[in-house]
């Protein structure tokens, strides 16, 4: 999960050196949509640690935002290929 952390990190500088505005407003987007399901991961990861053991919800979380910073790491070398 500290990859993820660490994937969204990187990128937030990468969007900021973009020229384009409006390719930055949607990127920007895409970052909160991100950070949310990383907050529902969090919470879920409470969850596994009080009954000691990983749910499946929390998996299923953890695909799901791996998904979501892999387009959004795509979306950004788009955003940068195109100007």
């Amino acid at each position: 999960m500290d990859d993820l952390y660490e994937r969204l990190d990187r990128a937030i500088p990468q969007i900021n050196a973009l020229t384009s505005k409006v390719a930055k407003r949607d990127l920007i987007k895409m970052v909160r949509g991100v950070d949310h399901k990383m907050t529902e991961l969090d919470q879920e990861l409470v969850e596994c640690r009080r009954k000691h053991k990983e749910t499946i919800r929390y998996q299923e979380l953890k695909q799901q935002a791996a998904e979501l910073v892999d387009n959004l790491e795509k979306h950004i070398t788009f955003a940068a290929l195109i100007g």
